[in-house]
């Protein structure tokens, strides 16, 4: 599997700017440019892994975060997370939670068209 750097430049920005901090702050932070902070965030620049761990650092965030969707194991990780929720239910637990499940899966994909930004 290949890195989607655009998705990463992505996501690297929508952290950073839900934390108020601008490009050239986090320039400053890891010792880059701000212009260089822009081609990361439009995916245009391969960042090393030393920057790419310095801007997990600066922004407070796990580099799992930031790479959110593009982990093969993430699927496994949130199964695993499942099983422990539903683990110490009661049955009535379990339908509640499946059908709070089922219909926000509904409703996110019937709403899906408002998103502004993807994961």
């Amino acid at each position: 599997m290949q890195l989607n750097y655009y998705v990463l430049g992505q996501r690297i920005q929508k952290i950073r700017k839900n934390k108020r901090i601008s490009q050239a702050v986090l320039s400053t932070m890891i010792d880059k440019s701000a212009g260089y902070i822009s081609y990361l965030e439009c995916g245009t620049k391969v960042m090393s892994l030393e920057t790419f761990v310095g801007i997990a650092n600066a922004l407070e965030v796990s580099t799992d975060t930031l790479l959110n969707r593009q982990l093969t194991g993430a699927t496994e990780m949130s199964n695993a997370e499942a099983q422990k929720i539903f683990a110490n239910c009661t049955p009535y637990e379990t339908y509640v939670l499946l059908d709070v499940l089922k219909t926000t899966k509904n409703a996110l994909r019937s709403h899906h068209h408002l998103l502004k930004d993807e994961w």
